[in-house]
């Protein structure tokens, strides 16, 4: 069975990939896909995921977890998608490392999924806007004390992506930046579902209400049913077109202030997140979804 497993990051997609595919659950299962509330789950690989460093496991759990997921008979693929399993939302960063425990975290996890072909999906986010949002999430005195030990100028998604090459080798890796969510938003649906590129997936827009005023996204629904586009290039230039008259730029503002940067520290961090960027392409067993 394919496995999809959704890694998050933290403040990138916020559960909307999941809710959508969930919103089409039944139409998935047609094609053999089984898509579980995270309720079936979370808790069970949160604790595989907190499990004892070379902890073993019984000879059962890999099957005790798939009975506890699956509902359907010989399902082809199972999506999951758990942000916290890499780290809870206050592990997500320390010093110059993104998730530092995701090797030991998706040990116990590699081996109860042992067997199935896994994927594993995740998005990354700008340091610079990504920083500032998780440490305005959590408590002020836990704030202050990531800041005080961060290096932020050190940070590098690619590192992460080294890490989870090496903690489970025989995966494939998904990865996106989350700034190109909007154009890329429908082929992460597709590869993450992996359903029939046919399949007439409802609420696949709602996405869109997160970044436009109101009425953006029907209108953007609306347009692309009447003139369907001939491939993902074109429906890119459409939404590009469509963010250009309706985004809403307050829903996207991120508050730096929590951090005491300059624009010139900020626009620092961007350039280092781009030349990052452009490593993972040459990351063995990487595949970059770029717009």
């Amino acid at each position: 069975m394919d496995i999809a497993l959704h890694l998050g990051a933290h403040l990138t997609d916020e559960g909307r990939l999941l809710r959508c595919l969930i919103k089409n659950r039944d139409l998935l299962a047609g094609q053999g896909i089984e898509v579980p509330k995270q309720a079936k789950y979370r808790e069970l690989l949160l604790q595989l995921a907190a499990s004892e460093p070379g902890a073993a496991l019984e000879d059962d759990t890999g099957q005790m977890v798939m009975d506890t997921i699956l509902d359907l008979e010989n399902p082809t693929r199972l999506v999951l998608s758990a942000p916290d399993l890499l780290a809870w939302q206050g592990g997500a960063v320390r010093t110059a490392y993104f998730y530092p425990a995701a090797a030991q975290r998706l040990q116990a996890l590699r081996t109860c999924f042992s067997g199935h072909d896994v994927r594993l999906f995740l998005a990354i986010r700008n340091p610079a806007s990504f920083l500032p949002a998780l440490l305005g999430r959590l408590k002020r005195g836990q704030a202050e004390k990531i800041l005080k030990s961060l290096k932020p100028e050190e940070l590098r998604w690619s590192r992460l992506l080294h890490t989870l090459r090496d903690a489970w080798p025989e995966a494939q890796i998904t990865v996106w930046s989350d700034e190109d969510t909007p154009f890329i938003w429908h082929k992460l649906l597709r590869d993450v579902g992996g359903y029939d590129p046919d399949t007439p997936l409802k609420h696949s827009f709602d996405w869109f209400d997160e970044v436009m005023v109101p009425g953006g996204a029907q209108k953007l629904e609306t347009y692309l049913n009447a003139a369907p586009p001939v491939d993902d290039m074109h429906r890119q230039r459409v939404i590009s077109a469509f963010l250009d008259k309706f985004c809403d730029e307050s829903k996207m503002e991120v508050d730096v202030s929590i951090t005491g940067w300059t624009e010139e520290k900020v626009d620092l961090l961007s350039a280092l997140y781009e030349d990052d960027i452009m490593t993972l392409a040459g990351l063995d067993g990487v595949t970059v979804i770029e717009p």
